[in-house]
């Protein structure tokens, strides 16, 4: 390659030997202190730089373009190089490097103010380079084959987007015993070199240890390295592990922290009392990772799902380390009275809970029932038991638009008023000796009177012993 490289460039500086009238340019020449004034242009048409190639900075994959403006350039040649290793890239305005993704463009000469002047002509020679990778990074050469040779340099930054490297990053899962101590590490790339941070997956805070001990919540921490001291169930779930620069897009990856411990059992109600044929739900809830192996027995005989029976098993979203498990009893019977156990088993050990259902009698209502025979009874009470509902009010209501009429009755402290437009069409009728049924008013009527008597006569004998027990009161002392 280097052979062919040579070969090219002593054809094209044949070519530049023609151009300039058949004196040819070697490498003795290049080193002699300037041309003769013989054969060749005097130091008043010399080519200079008009300005400073400059640097500019890409990301990956995009087009930079590095421009070399000379003055005065006449019928020199212009190349580019590529200054670490010296790799030719273009001589003029042809393409000598292989890749395609570096080409020159010729900027037509431009002349200042418009004007034709030998010493105005400018002209650009553009070294683009497309479809930048991070080998582009570096510093190139625009050379003018004058003697001695001109050059300048101008150099490429290339940006990376930040990656997440395979070496001295964890595994997509890390597992540790509660208690110990847990680092978990990512080693990201980039240029400009990336942030490293870390979040929690399904929450927007993590748990570390304060100064104090206790876990404290903060948003995130940054750096490489996670660490995690004296790990909690509750630090169980994945962390992302994020990197990001100037250069989009962000990535990240996802780390899963296991915390592994033995299984615990809890009942939240361990007595449950409930009516037969009702349904009864058993609740029992688990600790533990790794998952356990779930049972619910009875006399150490192991219930199924199915039947009266259902078996549900729910595991939490958020904390995965928790499981709850509920034995639904359908109409309960006599037969299902008793203890019942949930057992929680995992390679780390094992757990139970235990829980016993009773029997609850159910608590009925009577209901009141009023009817015609009832205030039959209630008439032929003694005076002792009217007394005793001598508190009590009655309201008689109609129920239809037809009987809206019909007679209200009420009974306050043995008081009766009684408000009557019609008949009452529900009380009692009786047989007269005419074999004719007419209404019961009349017994109500007398019962009244019967009842005002004796309420007067007791009120009538209070006012009489009253003194007489003051009297003799008075005489035994």
């Amino acid at each position: 390659m280097r052979v062919a490289r040579l070969l090219l460039c002593c054809v094209l500086l044949e070519d530049y030997s023609t151009n300039l009238g058949g004196t040819a340019i070697t490498s003795d020449a290049m080193r002699q202190d300037g041309p003769s004034s013989a054969t060749n242009p005097t130091l008043s048409d010399v080519p200079s730089f008009s300005e400073p190639i400059g640097n500019v900075t890409a990301a990956i994959g995009k087009e930079v373009a590095l421009s070399c403006t000379i003055r005065k350039v006449g019928n020199y040649k212009v190349g580019w190089l590529r200054a670490e290793d010296q790799t030719i890239l273009s001589m003029g305005d042809r393409r000598v490097t292989h890749s395609p993704r570096f080409f020159v463009t010729l900027e037509n000469a431009k002349t200042k103010n418009q004007t034709q002047s030998r010493e105005d002509e400018e002209a650009t020679w553009q070294l683009h380079i497309r479809a930048l990778k991070e080998a582009d990074r570096g510093c190139y050469m625009c050379q003018l084959n004058t003697k001695p040779m001109l050059s300048q340099l101008g150099c490429v930054d290339v940006l990376v987007p930040p990656d997440i490297l395979n070496s001295g990053t964890s595994d997509g899962e890390v597992s540790v015993l509660e208690g110990e101590n847990a680092t978990l590490s990512c080693k990201a790339s980039g240029r400009p070199p990336p942030r490293v941070f870390w979040r929690r997956e399904k929450s927007d805070f993590i748990l570390v240890r304060g100064s104090h001990d206790p876990l404290i919540q903060v948003d995130n921490l940054s750096g490489e390295r996670l660490e995690l001291t004296r790990v909690d169930r509750r630090q169980m779930g994945a962390y992302l592990c994020i990197a990001r620069n100037e250069v989009p897009p962000a990535v990240s990856k996802r780390v899963n922290l296991k915390v592994n411990f033995p299984p615990s059992a809890k009942a939240p109600n361990q007595l449950l009392s409930s009516p037969l044929e009702t349904n009864v739900s058993l609740i029992c809830l688990i600790e533990a990772y790794p998952k356990t192996i779930n049972l619910w027995m009875r006399k150490e005989q192991v219930i199924m799902s199915g039947g009266r029976y259902e078996i549900d098993e729910r595991g939490d979203p958020d904390e995965e380390w928790k499981t709850t498990i509920v034995l639904k009893i359908r109409r309960l019977k006599k037969t299902d009275l008793g203890e019942y156990t949930c057992s929680a088993s995992s390679s780390m050990g094992k757990a139970e809970a235990t829980l016993r259902v009773y029997e609850i009698e159910r608590v009925t209502v009577p209901s009141r029932v009023t009817s015609a025979s009832n205030k039959r009874v209630n008439q032929g009470k003694s005076k002792s038991g009217q007394g005793t509902m001598g508190n009590r009010v009655f309201h008689q209501q109609v129920s239809t638009p037809a009987m809206q009429k019909s007679t209200a009755r009420l009974i306050y402290n043995n008081r009766y008023a009684t408000t009557s437009t019609t008949a009452d069409p529900r009380a009692p009728l009786i047989k007269d000796h005419g074999n004719a049924f007419k209404h019961n008013n009349r017994n109500d009527n007398h019962q009244n009177l019967k009842d005002r008597s004796d309420a007067s006569a007791v009120i009538a004998s209070k006012r009489i012993v009253l003194p007489l027990c003051l009297i003799l009161f008075s005489t035994v002392r």
